[in-house]
């Protein structure tokens, strides 16, 4: 009760300056908390140590304490609109989003922001991927995020490969990574990288205390050689038995092959 008593407090404080808090800022005031009072919130080990970093249990009630305060207020906003759509999204479709209807940017209007949609096209077609390399393509994605967002939420929802013909850059990872990071205000290639680090180390523990079978002592026999992200990945598969050909490609492997595809034409 006190613990939960807490959380209502330091909701209530932040939601002072910020109604809907993003993760980041949550994960700030969260981990400031766990330094000072880690033997009343921190997430320990019968032994004592922190596992990974402390603070995943209250991140969680804290972000989940804000969602819920926030959720009545959009049903309020979505029951008091005058649309009678039978199509009308649900208030939990926008669930963790922070910007899930973006407006227009300054000084653009509807048609400008679709003539650059068709000049994102127009690139893709004439360079492919390649084009994802270019600033102008950065700053084009960027502007028509809004129409985007507009489009991918319509309703009935639109077909994938309608999607990617009108927006072909949006299915390259480093866009699908810079839209979400605008939609939700998390980077997921540094949050990633985050829970790696944070993670990484308590699972290649356990492991190598208890390897659960051959395959993760081969792969722990390896020691350093691996970065710690292919070394979790290698981990995890290799304990629910799924074979790693079905994530990883393997360049070694790849060049054999194409070289052995030479020999054979030659």
């Amino acid at each position: 009760m006190e613990r939960r008593q807490m959380v209502r407090v330091v909701v209530d404080e932040m939601r002072r300056y910020d109604p809907n808090p993003t993760r980041s800022q949550c994960l700030t005031v969260v981990r400031n908390i766990i330094r000072q009072y880690p033997k009343s919130f921190a997430d320990m080990a019968p032994n004592g140590t922190l596992l990974s970093g402390g603070y995943s249990s209250l991140l969680i009630q804290v972000k989940n304490r804000i969602e819920n305060l926030n959720r009545p207020a959009s049903c309020m906003r979505h029951r008091s609109s005058k649309s009678s759509s039978t199509n009308r999204r649900r208030p939990s479709d926008n669930y963790g989003c922070t910007r899930f209807q973006a407006d227009l940017p300054t000084e653009e209007a509807d048609e400008t922001v679709e003539q650059k949609r068709i000049t994102l096209v127009d690139i893709y077609s004439q360079g492919g991927a390649a084009g994802a390399e270019r600033a102008d393509v950065k700053n084009l994605m960027k502007l028509t995020f809004c129409l985007q967002l507009h489009q991918i939420n319509a309703l009935p929802p639109p077909d994938v490969e309608d999607m990617r013909s009108k927006w072909p850059f949006l299915f390259i990872p480093k866009f699908i990574y810079a839209h979400f990071e605008l939609l939700t205000d998390i980077s997921v290639l540094r949050t990633l990288e985050i829970s790696m680090e944070e993670c990484g180390r308590t699972i290649t523990h356990y492991f190598t205390r208890k390897p659960t079978n051959n395959d993760i002592k081969n792969v722990l026999s390896k020691g350093e050689d691996d970065k710690m992200a292919l070394c979790v990945v290698q981990l995890l598969m290799a304990h629910f038995g799924e074979n790693l050909t079905g994530l990883f490609l393997f360049t070694d492997l790849m060049l054999r092959q194409t070289l052995m595809y030479l020999q054979v034409l030659a």
